[in-house]
Formats: C-alpha cells, structure tokens, sequence
C-alpha cells in the first residue's frame, strides 16, 4: 500500500471514528440534511439513497485490511441502502398503474439502483483526488455518513417492506 493510501485511510478513519453528532456545518455529499424520506421529488431521493449506499460503499473499502468486520458491516448498510432506494423508488408509482407501467418501474428501480451508487462513488472518489484527500474532504465523508446513519430506521422500514412484497411473490 502506498504512503498516500495510507494516510487516505489513516485520516479518514481518524475522522469517521469522531463521528459523534457532529455540530459543525461541515459540507456533505447529500444534498440536504433533513431525513431523505422528507425529500418531495423521488429523484433526489433516489440520489440520496444511492449517496449513502456510496458512502458506505467507501467506508468498506477503506477499512478491509485494518477492520473487515466493520468493513463487512459497512457493505451491508451499502446492500440496504440500494434496496431502499429501490423500494423507495418502486413505491412512487400511482396506485391506479397497470401491469405494464409496474413492470416499467421495476424495470427503472433496477437502473436506478445499480447506476446512482456506482456515479456517486465515483464522484466521492474523484472529489477526494482533486481536493489531495483534504480535511474538508474527510469532514464531507464524514458528515454523509453521519447524516446516513440518521436515516437508518427508514432504511429498514424499506427493507422490511420490500421482504414482505418479495414474500407475496410481488417481484417475480
């Protein structure tokens, strides 16, 4: 490893460790601090959902070699939060829609799921490169998560919910 990644890794632990109710007006990657589920437009919502599940994503990777319990621990509220968003997203549609615009949804949910992760970790990423993993940049990582973790009751109401749809045969 080299000697930048460790002081990437070293820095950011040092700053997720502190993650204490942060006071401070530190930046996020969200784009609000209220709860996602108050967020009105389900596009941003979705953005949020993939945001967290980004930044859990970052955390597990960042902690493999020293912690990989925490680091299983981190890909798994990664996993929820995809499912979330999915399910937040799926849950949006008119209760009037037919068989061919629920399938449409399904069908976007998945593209949704898969694609707003992936770009927000890639954005997180080359956020932290441009800045040279600046403090800023940590407290950012820190105050997303943070404001995640804040979010994690809904996160398995969606869960629970999607469990009992997938149980109905719903998504089959």
């Amino acid at each position: 490893m080299s000697n930048c990644s460790r002081w990437v890794k070293s820095a950011v632990l040092s700053a997720i460790v502190c993650i204490v109710p942060i006071k401070s007006i530190a930046a996020s990657f969200l784009e609000t601090e209220k709860p996602i589920m108050e967020i009105k437009d389900e596009h941003r919502r979705a953005e949020a959902w993939g945001t967290c599940a980004a930044a859990y994503d970052l955390m597990s990777l960042m902690q493999a070699e020293a912690s990989p319990a925490y680091s299983k621990q981190m890909s798994d509220k990664s996993n929820g939060a995809v499912l979330a968003l999915y399910m937040d997203y799926f849950m949006g549609m008119s209760s009037e829609a037919d068989s061919s615009q629920i399938s449409a949804r399904v069908k976007m949910a998945k593209v949704l799921s898969e694609g707003i992760p992936e770009t927000q970790l890639t954005a997180m990423m080359a956020s932290g490169e441009q800045s040279q993993y600046s403090e800023d940049w940590v407290n950012s990582i820190s105050r997303t998560l943070e404001l995640c973790l804040s979010n994690l009751d809904e996160q398995q109401r969606l869960i629970d919910l999607w469990r009992t749809m997938y149980a109905s045969g719903m998504f089959e």
